[in-house]
């Protein structure tokens, strides 16, 4: 009996021995985790978990996180591109496994790029849209600060500033206007999905930012109808599940002093992230005043900060709320007084180089502050959007108006921008036979401006020679005066729906209608001051202004408009890596008003009509091996009713160009050797007036600008970007880059004067750079326009004399940045 028992109970060891671990391979094990970047702890969005040798795997989500599961002995492969792979060996237990992983750069291949052309992310290659993006990687490793250096590298793109607050972008000719608050911006500038219809209100420093992505000719379906240009879109990074933060330190030339830092917190696991991120900018001017007490105001001064919060209650829900707040508290000096060889109206001599004698300093501030909530709801493989937002912008400027030791003009301003905006879409997956987004969207803006001007002393001589007679009693003349103040409220309203079809595996048709409809009030008065001696008044500044309404009857106008753009195309995917496209689109931009000084309501113009754009496009995307890219794209545009400004002289008016037509060309190439990356961009701008009559010259004749190009609107762009980097040791590595772009000659006005052009100018820029390898901490070296190239920016040609804006010297510095999780 012993004996039987003994020999079962071996019997039932050596079949548990077999039997055992084949139960328990067959239980499943299901493994799940999150996959980061093992720099900065930041979620990877779509890399890939698989079985090694099948073709079973998931891709993680938004939050970085996957699951898989698995009931055999298998090898796990997780990839990303851009990044190096991990495998690991498993082995099923019957339970869940938890295992993260954090990647490390792979600098052997280009990453594939998001681009939200579609008002959702998809890779840049598959998009038929002429778009350049510049990530993180670009903005750390070319030492990007604001906007306009962030933009340098895009083809057919141009940007400049005369002031903190005036900037300038124009994208394919097409520019925004600066100096005009009637005027809406054609070159569409969106943060995070809000929409901002002046520059002004644009804050230009960089902080935690995801990307930027420059959408090239209209985009008026998806994006609305202030996008005859194209789009700039700054998209910051978002919270996400873990605990980091950053910062950086910058101290260079001109007493430049930077700190930006940024934390992340997960406050409930998986559900609850905030993310807070300052920045603290201080820099003495790069034009020097003679004048000390001018001196010692000419700075930047800049602090900001913004917080942002993410709630996923849910893998359907997601609440991204954001808020921002920012302060300009000086700023530079960046204009000199350009009197002719052979006319100098005040008596006063040319400004040499990046120096000036002025009577009063530049004096400027600027508040903005703002906050938006975004709401995502998954509706079965549908996505519901909602996005509210409200900002608020406000700054003033003065300054001695003609740059000079003359007393002879001063000037300012103070303008401010409240919005509200709402918007409602719904969009489907872009991967499915018919593709689509719809929605609808609202905006409500008030703008306002308040402009003051005198003419001095100095300015006698050349009012007398505008009059044609001396100036009676002009020794005694002190000061006259205006004082221009407008007021403009908006609403649009606008449905648009967007789809593609796949007519075949490898053909798409595309197409989209969006319908506007906006109003627009203009309440306008202008008072001038006279100076009177002898119970007679001078009547000088009678040549610039005259009384318009008055505040409590001010001069009015109302515009409305109703519109339709629309868009259609085909693309052609010849293969996976080459895809090929055409598209018409036709944009529209709305009325609006002449918000300047003017002589009188009616041949001032104080409304402008709507204008009109026809774009042609092909384009096509390639990307042969993981390691070269190549894009381009051909265009031609036919614009009706162009929307332009002239302020020259004692002339500041604006008028519709009838016709005004052009073509362009444009290349990005990328390629990426194991430690050598080369970034190429080119682009070929063509754009003239056609026919644009534009009133009488101050003799009467009568001013026609055709064949005169766009402002703003450069023959050539060029850039090339070399990188390369040294491994040092296993712990070290060194990373040295260039960054040469180049610009062709462009015009800052519309007559196209020869003295205030920007000439051909390229800058060379450049970094090096030691990192870790785990990427804890970096060290760099950069300067900037290390040539010391100088151009134009901006000028203006005024009765006094003309003035204009420098670029900015060669700038260099030391940048230390510090991670922590």
């Amino acid at each position: 009996m012993r004996s039987s028992i003994r020999l079962w109970l071996a019997f039932g060891l050596a079949l548990w021995w077999c039997v055992g671990p084949v139960q328990a391979q067959s239980q499943s094990t299901v493994l799940s985790g999150r996959i980061t970047r093992a720099s900065n702890g930041d979620p990877l969005v779509g890399a890939s978990v698989f079985v090694k040798g099948t073709k079973r795997g998931t891709i993680t989500n938004r939050l970085g996180r996957y699951r898989l599961a698995f009931t055999e002995p298998v090898t796990v492969v997780v990839r990303f591109v851009g990044f190096r792979d991990i495998e690991i060996p498993l082995e099923p237990t019957g339970k869940s496994i938890e295992q993260n992983f954090e990647l490390v750069s792979n600098e052997t291949q280009l990453a594939d790029v998001l681009v939200a052309a579609n008002r959702q992310d998809e890779y840049l290659q598959q998009v038929p849209v002429a778009a350049s993006v510049v990530g993180r990687r670009d903005l750390e490793r070319r030492s990007i600060y604001n906007t306009m250096e962030a933009l340098n590298n895009t083809p057919n793109l141009m940007t400049d500033s005369w002031l903190n607050s005036q900037v300038s972008f124009s994208i394919r000719g097409l520019s925004t206007v600066f100096d005009n608050v009637g005027f809406e911006s054609t070159v569409a500038l969106y943060i995070d999905d809000v929409y901002f219809s002046r520059s002004f209100a644009y804050n230009q420093t960089l902080m935690d930012i995801d990307r930027v992505e420059v959408l090239r000719g209209p985009q008026g379906t998806l994006f609305g109808k202030n996008t005859i240009g194209g789009v700039i879109h700054v998209i910051s990074e978002k919270p996400d599940m873990n605990n980091s933060g950053q910062i950086e330190l910058n101290y260079g030339n001109y007493n430049f002093r930077q700190i930006r830092a940024k934390l992340n917190r997960q406050l409930i696991k998986n559900k609850l992230a905030v993310r807070l991120t300052g920045a603290l900018s201080l820099r003495d001017g790069y034009v020097t005043d003679r004048v000390a007490a001018n001196e010692a105001l000419n700075k930047t001064d800049f602090f900001g900060f913004r917080g942002s919060l993410l709630y996923t209650p849910s893998n359907r829900l997601t609440l991204t709320l954001r808020g921002n707040y920012g302060r300009d508290g000086k700023a530079e000096n960046t204009f000199v007084y350009l009197s002719k060889p052979d006319y100098n109206p005040v008596g006063v001599r040319a400004d040499e180089g990046l120096t000036t004698n002025q009577n009063v300093p530049v004096e400027f501030n600027r508040d903005q502050y703002g906050g938006m909530g975004k709401l995502e709801v998954k509706l079965g493989r549908n996505t519901l959007t909602a996005i509210s937002a409200l900002n608020s912008s406000t700054d003033s400027y003065f300054s001695d108006n003609d740059i000079s030791a003359a007393d002879a003009s001063r000037w300012g301003r103070a303008q401010g921008l409240r919005t509200f905006s709402q918007e409602l879409r719904i969009n489907s997956p872009r991967d499915q036979k018919f593709a689509y987004v719809a929605g609808l969207y609202y905006l409500n803006e008030r703008i306002s401006v308040t402009d003051t001007f005198t003419l001095n002393k100095d300015f006698v001589p050349v009012a007398a020679r505008l009059l044609g007679a001396p100036i009676a009693n002009a020794s005694k003349f002190i000061s006259e005066g205006y004082t221009t103040n407008a007021v403009i409220r908006s609403q649009s309203a606008a449905g648009f729906i967007s789809g593609a079809l796949e007519l075949t595996p490898k053909l798409r048709l595309s197409g989209g209608l969006r319908l506007t409809a906006e109003t627009r009030e203009l309440a306008y008065y202008q008072k001038i001051r006279n100076q009177v001696v002898n119970g007679k008044s001078f009547n000088i500044i009678n040549l610039y202004a005259a009384n318009i309404g008055s505040k409590t009857n001010p001069e009015t106008r109302q515009t409305s408009n109703v519109a339709l753009s629309y868009d259609m195309g085909l693309d052609y995917r010849f293969t996976s890596n080459l895809m090929g496209y055409a598209k018409f689109v036709r944009g529209f931009k709305g009325a609006g008003f002449n918000t300047a000084p003017i002589k009188d309501s009616e041949s001032g113009g104080l409304v402008f009509r709507p204008e009109y754009v026809n774009n042609y496009e092909i384009g096509l995307k390639a990307k042969p091996t993981e390691r070269i890219q190549v894009n381009g794209a051909v265009f031609y545009t036919d614009y009706k009713d162009k929307q332009e400004l002239l302020d020259q002289g004692t002339r500041v008016r604006v008028a519709n160009a009838p016709l005004t037509r052009g073509y362009g060309a444009e290349v990005e190439f990328l390629a990426m050797l194991k430690r050598f990356r080369i970034d190429v961009s080119a682009g070929y701008l063509n754009l003239r007036f056609v026919d644009f009559p534009f009133g009488t010259d101050d003799n009467g004749n009568p001013v026609n600008y055709a064949g005169n190009r766009l402002l703003k609107a450069p023959d050539w762009t060029f850039s090339v970007a070399p990188e390369y980097n040294i491994q040092l040791n296993d712990k070290l590595r060194m990373y040295m880059g260039l960054n040469i772009n180049h610009t062709g000659k462009a015009y800052n006005d519309i007559s196209n004067s020869e003295i205030l052009a920007r000439v051909p100018a390229s800058i060379v820029n450049g970094r090096v750079a030691i990192v870790p390898a785990n990427g804890k901490w970096s060290v760099a070296f950069w300067g900037k326009n290390l040539t010391n190239k100088l151009y134009i920016q901006h000028g203006w040609e005024y009765e006094f004399g003309d003035q204009i804006a420098w670029s900015r010297p060669r700038y260099y510095g030391v940048e230390v940045y510090l991670n922590f999780r």
